[in-house]
């Protein structure tokens, strides 16, 4: 995630030279790792966390407080309908909450289909929703897991060589979106163990994403 952002907040500065880029696609590739991670652990907190409004309740804190370091990073204004990593998540665990919900199958089904197209207001909108769906629909299937996240890799990339263009961009320029399938050796050696309960693996995470991006945009601030 830190590489992925780098990448992101300097690319202007890394692709000036051919080292520069090469260095900028290696960051963007790696990152990739980044969305699959945090949807798969995600998955593994709704099975095994104990109370799972507490769970959202900080999700959603961590939400709000992520939006203007998000927001700078990202050269938007607080108005631009773009919500961060942390907002998508939230959306995903409400998502799953619903799916083992007893409602009725048309309510559940509205519920679903509205909360999907708010993720599209967020940071990976629409596919970390259902990489989420996917992994915990398949947790006891790891076949089937990988077989799902790799249409939905495969699905992000041509809809990146589908849409460059339309913008005026060249529709090979994001192809470290391939850098999703390193994704899948992991999903391989997983033993399906719920990790570490220690307070700093629980927080880390929720405090590091908005440090490290309010940091990276003061870094660009003061040195560009």
């Amino acid at each position: 995630m830190l590489l992925d952002h780098i990448g992101m907040i300097f690319s202007s500065q890394l692709t000036t030279t051919v080292w520069g880029s090469v260095l900028y696609t290696v960051f963007r590739v790696l990152g990739r790792l980044t969305a699959p991670i945090m949807c798969f652990f995600l998955v593994q907190g709704f099975i095994y966390t104990h109370s799972k409004k507490q769970y959202a309740i900080r999700l959603a804190i961590f939400a709000l407080l992520s939006q203007i370091p998000y927001a700078l990073a990202r050269k938007h204004s607080l108005l631009t309908p773009d919500f961060n990593m942390i907002f998508v998540l939230l959306i995903s665990f409400a998502i799953l909450c619903i799916w083992e919900s007893r409602l009725e199958s048309v309510p559940k089904i509205m519920l679903l289909v509205i909360l999907t197209c708010l993720s599209l207001f967020c940071d990976w909108g629409l596919f970390a929703p259902l990489m989420v769906l996917f992994f915990y629909v398949f947790r006891a299937d790891r076949k089937n897991q990988i077989m799902t996240y790799c249409l939905l890799a495969i699905l992000v990339n041509i809809m990146s060589c589908l849409i460059l263009p339309m913008n005026g961009y060249p529709w090979y320029q994001e192809l470290w979106q391939l850098g999703l399938f390193l994704f899948i050796p992991l999903l391989f050696i997983y033993n399906g163990q719920p990790g570490s309960r220690a307070a700093f693996h629980k927080w880390f995470f929720y405090i590091f994403y908005p440090a490290h991006l309010l940091l990276l945009w003061g870094l660009s601030k003061a040195i560009f």
